[in-house]
């Protein structure tokens, strides 16, 4: 059974929110073994709360969360009882198989690199979510964890996010670069640049490079499985598709009278794999969600860390890096 350490103080509702998940899986009788990260005490009164009896899961003690206010790297070094460092450790000593954690994205990234360690040939970690497109999966790295980039840190990006989709069983993944249009050589500086360096180097590596490629290409999937951005263009383009998904909801369920169905869209698109990205550069599987999420969302990001450590995606990124170019 995969073992999943979940931050217990990570998120907007926290704790209770990730007690609500915690509990929810266990009613689900997911093949999952949770270990449960924060304050004893705290911990064993909200989840005999909800009915979650002792020995059910592992409660691991820590002591402090990351606030949004809080310096994270600062916290991270001047304490060893933070949530996300205790469980990133969980993985790093083998005990847990992945972590999850739904608070802050600069503590998550920092746990993780200072805990885990990056995988070599990758100088930053990407946020990479699973976008649900009309054509099928789309991985978009980075979302949010590396908002500046050089060309040389795409093409990392390009050969994890490949990996990804070819752990996610995609045939032959084609990969993009997201700019203002399709032309070769479209875009700012850096994606002028990235876009030269990536015609020339995946190609050698067997990777087909598909060009630039534009915003809507992220939904509709066509022209490529795997869209390379930095992160403060990559979260940009990710809110603002959770944005439309329930814009549209909304306006079709008033044109027709009925917004049941189109909320369901919404519904099971916020509770899937969209629910939360993985962390590719380091070494163990990292998940993080929303911080607003559910506890339905949040049960996605540990069933999301649950398969990434049966698809063995952190060999496979190892793999694609250690073959690309140096």
């Amino acid at each position: 059974m995969t073992t999943i350490a979940i931050d217990l103080l990570g998120g907007d509702g926290a704790p209770a929110v990730v007690a609500d998940a915690v509990a929810r899986l266990v009613a689900d009788g997911d093949a999952v073994d949770l270990m449960v990260v924060g304050p004893r005490d705290v911990a064993s009164s909200l989840l005999e709360q909800r009915g979650v009896g002792d020995g059910v899961v592992r409660i691991v003690p820590a002591g402090t969360g990351v606030a949004m206010a809080d310096s994270p790297l600062s916290r991270l070094r001047s304490r060893d009882d933070v949530t996300v460092s205790v469980a990133s450790g969980l993985v790093a000593a083998g005990h847990a198989d992945g972590w999850v954690t739904v608070g802050h994205t600069g503590a998550a990234v920092g746990a993780a690199v200072l805990g885990l360690g990056r995988v070599r040939g990758m100088s930053r970690p990407a946020l990479t979510v699973v976008v649900p497109s009309l054509s099928g999966p789309v991985v978009l790295l980075d979302a949010g964890a590396a908002p500046d980039a050089t060309p040389d840190l795409l093409r990392q990006f390009a050969l994890a996010g490949w990996a990804y989709a070819c752990a996610l069983g995609i045939p032959d993944p084609r990969v993009g670069l997201l700019s203002i249009g399709s032309e070769s050589g479209k875009g700012d500086r850096l994606r002028a640049s990235a876009d030269e360096l990536l015609a020339e180097v995946l190609p050698v590596r067997g990777v087909r490079y598909v060009g630039p490629v534009e915003g809507h290409d992220v939904a509709l999937g066509e022209r490529a499985d795997v869209i390379v951005a930095d992160g403060f263009t990559g979260n940009v383009v990710l809110k603002g598709l959770e944005g439309a998904v329930l814009w549209s909801a909304q306006k079709m369920g008033a044109a027709y009278a009925d917004p049941d169905p189109a909320y369901q869209v919404a519904w099971d698109t916020a509770t899937g794999d969209f629910a939360g990205g993985v962390l590719l550069g380091v070494n163990g599987v990292t998940v993080v969600g929303h911080g607003a999420g559910t506890s339905e969302q949040i049960c996605a990001c540990i069933r999301l860390a649950a398969r990434s450590a049966g698809m063995d995606l952190i060999r496979s990124v190892h793999a694609a890096l250690a073959s690309g170019p140096r």
